[in-house]
């Protein structure tokens, strides 16, 4: 995944949820941290994303659906949340 790819799956989590800020782990995160390519993060056509305060799973579960893996996103984009 490419740093403009995350940014859009990362905006389009924000989006869903009507939150300006998400979790991001894995090796996605290194996005977040430079501006510089990332050959290695590239391989990847997924971001792990956490919303804070999602004690019964509903926001996982609104992001995976609509971004998430086999989602239309994915279909559209190749690649997901």
């Amino acid at each position: 995944m490419k740093k403009d790819q995350f940014e859009h799956t990362i905006r389009a989590a924000g989006a869903i949820l009507g939150v300006s800020q998400v979790l991001v782990i894995g090796s996605q995160a290194i996005h977040a941290s430079t501006d510089d390519r990332i050959p290695e993060a590239e391989r990847s056509i997924e971001v792990d994303v956490s919303v804070l305060q999602d004690r019964d799973g509903s926001k996982a579960d609104l992001i995976d659906g609509s971004i998430g893996q086999l989602s239309m996103f994915q279909d559209n984009f190749g690649y997901y949340a």
